[in-house]
């Protein structure tokens, strides 16, 4: 029994001695940073989706809706960074990252676009 006892105790110490460490928030950082841009677009009535660059322009969010009629409807504006080209492996997760941030504030922007046009 006190071997039981002995080994609760070491288990319940190694427990409490743990560091806790932050969580990396990334989704709602990421999200926040969105919600930033989207503010800043509405302020100064700029309600134009992002898209990509590079062989085939595509509006991220809305690949398979007719390119031209979102186009002429909401405008658009190019995403920096987002072309075919990659340097490096850190390349490609940016430009992921960056389509990710893009998607996000075309659905939220494109809302917009139809309210206020």
């Amino acid at each position: 029994m006190k071997k039981y006892v002995a080994f609760l105790v070491v288990m319940l110490a190694g427990c409490g001695t743990e560091i806790s460490k932050p969580i990396k928030n990334e989704p709602s950082d990421s999200l926040s940073k969105v919600m930033q841009a989207v503010d800043f677009a509405k302020s100064h009535s700029d309600y134009r989706l992002y898209m990509t660059l590079g062989r085939k322009q595509t509006i991220p969010g809305f690949e398979n809706k007719n390119f031209d009629k979102l186009k002429n409807r909401c405008g658009l504006k190019a995403m920096k960074g987002t072309g075919d080209v990659f340097k490096s492996a850190d390349d490609k997760k940016e430009k992921r990252l960056r389509y990710q941030f893009a998607r996000q504030f075309n659905e939220i922007m494109f809302l917009q676009c139809i309210k206020n046009s």
